[in-house]
């Protein structure tokens, strides 16, 4: 039918505009011819629906609506708005993974959103995703987190000079600031699930449930652990492989105690500029057995508790188990690191003969660095 081919022509040239050498113009022209043909079959469908409508309500005669008419109907519903934010998208979509039959409904939503995309996760399952791996995942909400499609580069501050004192009527000369580029793109970040043949009985929204939740999960502790300790080689450079030193750090030898005067002397390391929105990073053990014991409140206030939330000379505490004992790390996260997640999470997969069960393929992109390391500071008690 001529509204899917519009549609699709539609698409070809979305990718034709970034093609080297496009005639842009030529495409503009194409575009708004396409737009005026699309409004004008949607406006007879309207007028159409209409005309039924009316009819309908008289008294005598009652309109059946023949199979391709209500098909057509569908379709159109489905290329008016986005078909992945459907419920008999996702209903085929899921059905789909489970090697489950789909109804006619479900098959012309799949075979939509499969003939200009491919089969991509429904809208609403990847929120759902979203959700638990910033759930599972606080670090995300942290730092400084963009979404840009193909990669990101961002200008940092790297050398500011101080403002100058200006004589009346002299000539005013620019000062040598500096600006270095934080390069981020995607890595990708996968887990692959198995299930066994009870996934056919399960319910759709079980199955959905089951399949966000374990996705979710595994994708926020991957992503967690590398915002930390990732080696910035093929992966996302972690906050621990700043260089650390005598003006960022402090480390209590073997033989020492960790002291209230050891975390006061790590705070006093942080740049005031960082102060306001710094946080404690460390494990809840590390929090439970090394600083929570220094607090004497005949001495000093170190650690405070509002309900479940720890703070520590008022700065909050956020808890994270991948965090390496006896560590921790106070920053300003959202100033000093940059992640970029350039494609949304996608699933894929189905019954696998050789194993006897269904596999699922998680995958999303992620990366980041710290893009101002003096954001950060450190201290650690040595343990060996």
């Amino acid at each position: 039918m001529r509204l899917e081919e519009i549609n699709q022509r539609l698409s070809a040239i979305k990718a034709e505009i970034n093609t080297e050498g496009a005639d842009l113009d030529a495409l503009d022209t194409e575009v708004t011819a396409l737009k005026e043909e699309r409004k004008g079959i949607m406006d007879k469908a309207e007028k159409r629906k209409a005309l039924l409508d009316g009819v309908a309500n008289l008294e005598n005669p009652t309109i059946i609506k023949t199979f391709e008419e209500e098909k057509e109907k569908r379709t159109m519903e489905f290329n008016k708005e986005n078909v992945y934010e459907t419920a008999e998208y996702r209903s085929a979509f899921l059905n789909n993974l489970r090697g489950i039959e789909l109804n006619e409904v479900e098959k012309r939503a799949f075979t939509t959103a499969t003939g200009s995309a491919g089969a991509v996760i429904p809208t609403t399952t990847q929120n759902k995703i979203v959700e638990v791996v910033k759930q599972q995942a606080p670090l995300l909400n942290e730092i400084y987190l963009m979404q840009v499609p193909g990669g990101v580069s961002i200008p940092v501050e790297d050398v500011v000079n101080e403002a100058a004192k200006h004589t009346e009527n002299a000539t005013i000369t620019a000062s040598d600031d500096t600006l270095k580029y934080v390069d981020l793109f995607g890595y990708e970040v996968t887990k692959l699930l198995y299930i066994s043949k009870s996934v056919l009985k399960m319910s759709i929204s079980a199955f959905e449930t089951w399949l966000v939740n374990s996705l979710g999960k595994t994708l926020a502790a991957k992503i967690t652990k590398s915002i930390i300790y990732g080696t910035g080689t093929g992966e996302a450079k972690g906050v621990d492989k700043i260089t650390w030193g005598a003006t960022n750090s402090v480390t209590v030898a073997l033989a020492g105690s960790l002291t209230a005067q050891s975390v006061l002397d790590t705070i006093a390391l942080l740049p005031g500029g960082f102060d306001a929105n710094a946080k404690f990073l460390m494990s809840k053990k590390t929090l439970l057995t090394d600083f929570v014991p220094l607090q004497d409140k005949a001495k000093n206030n170190l650690v405070s508790q509002e309900g479940r939330n720890y703070f520590i000379q008022g700065y909050p505490v956020m808890l994270d188990e991948r965090i390496t004992l006896h560590e921790a790390i106070l920053g300003d996260f959202y100033a000093g690191y940059y992640g970029n997640m350039p494609e949304d999470a996608n699933v894929d997969g189905g019954f696998v003969r050789a194993s006897n069960n269904y596999e699922y393929l998680g995958a999303c992109m992620f990366d980041g660095k710290p893009a101002i390391e003096d954001a950060f500071v450190k201290i650690v008690k040595a343990v060996a």
